[in-house]
């Protein structure tokens, strides 16, 4: 996959660990929808019993445009191009990167990008109260049992001297985290501090990069942080803070980042739409044969492939570190979305509640599964 540009803004700090999924923007074909019409489900090349299905014949390549994060839920597209799987299904992905999903959305909206990648934000539902269209089509990141790959820490001097031991003794502290704007992290945070009889307001608030928050541990301006990996794993190994808990064990169902369609692409280009989800899938599953089945033999090549398209090249790290939740279905917690959306209310960070149920849409990822077969 082609390089891109330099990440914009803070991005580029907080994930120095993990570099860039995608190359330079090029111009997209004019026209709508390819003329080749992938196989209907049911047909044998789409038989649910052909978890590695292909299309009899490979669509001719059409340029998706993709807004994306940079992150480690880009693992999918990592996988999907460099084993073929868009190529497979007619798809040519031009990826260009944003510092939030926030950004992308007048992108989106405009028809400038067709597909983004992030999280889901007080930003993105203020856009989307303006009347931006776009849908949410897939899961892009998320926190499932043994998925945190996020985490509290602690600063190691206040872990062994006592005076920091959990989220009690929290109040009045500097807490790190990647925004102060409205995150799905935040949200999360509310969560947690709620369990445990506090606010949110009850912390002092400090808005770094994830890749700042180790060295803000050491020179001791935070006392927690709130970062994601590598960064947690760093600070742990090299004894700069104490994990206390990663983020799947209080929120088992976060929804922390989201695959998303903009409303040109999801209405006039369907079919391109559809195989692009498949490829998607497809890559995920490898992804969760390796990190959830523990196939050993898929895990090198998963670990192979981050390896050779991000920074990160120690692979017993990747032993050692909490991966993100991707679900090989793409369902999205349609729950979580709202329940992170009161959050964004009752703080003031988003003025007008949405209707995710009107804006998540599953029929792309549905028809994926049709052609892939339920992954269990």
């Amino acid at each position: 996959m082609r390089r891109a540009g330099a990440v914009l803004g803070a991005i580029l700090i907080a994930l120095v660990g993990w570099g860039s999924a995608c190359g330079p923007r090029a111009a997209a074909p004019a026209g709508g929808s390819s003329a080749a019409t992938p196989p209907a489900s049911g047909s044998p090349t789409a038989s649910a019993a052909a978890p590695a299905g292909a299309p009899a014949q490979p669509p001719p390549l059409e340029t998706v445009r993709m807004g994306c994060i940079a992150g480690t839920s880009d693992a999918g597209l990592y996988i999907a191009e460099e084993k073929g799987y868009f190529r497979e299904w007619g798809i040519r992905l031009d990826c260009t990167n944003f510092a939030s999903a926030t950004e992308m959305v007048a992108p989106l909206g405009t028809g400038q990008l067709d597909v983004a990648g992030g999280a889901p934000s007080a930003g993105l539902g203020n856009a989307l109260a303006r009347g931006i269209t776009l849908k949410i089509v897939a899961d892009k990141g998320s926190t499932p049992p043994g998925f945190g790959y996020a985490g509290l820490v602690v600063r190691k001097d206040l872990w062994d001297s006592g005076a920091v031991r959990g989220p009690a003794d929290f109040r009045g502290r500097r807490l790190a985290i990647n925004t102060t704007a409205g995150s799905s992290m935040e949200a999360s945070l509310d969560r947690l501090f709620r369990e445990h009889g506090l606010q949110v307001a009850d912390v002092e608030l400090v808005s770094l990069p994830f890749g700042d928050q180790p060295g803000a541990l050491a020179n001791g301006s935070v006392d927690v942080a709130f970062p994601i990996e590598p960064f947690v794993t760093i600070s742990a190994e090299q004894g700069l803070g104490v994990l206390w808990e990663r983020q799947d064990t209080w929120y088992p169902t976060g929804q922390i980042a989201v695959l998303m369609y903009g409303r040109n692409f999801a209405e006039s280009r369907i079919e391109v739409g559809r195989r692009f989800m498949v490829a998607y899938l497809k890559a995920v599953r490898d992804y969760n044969d390796a990190f959830r089945k523990g196939d050993a033999a898929k895990r090198r090549e998963v670990v192979d492939i981050l390896i050779r398209n991000t920074p990160l090249k120690d692979a017993a790290l990747y032993d050692k570190m909490g991966m993100p939740g991707l679900d090989p279905n793409g369902r999205v917690s349609v729950q979580a979305l709202k329940a992170d959306q009161e959050y964004y209310l009752r703080s003031g960070k988003q003025q007008q509640p949405i209707d995710y149920d009107q804006v998540v849409d599953m029929s792309f990822a549905d028809w994926a599964v049709q052609q892939l077969g339920e992954y269990r």
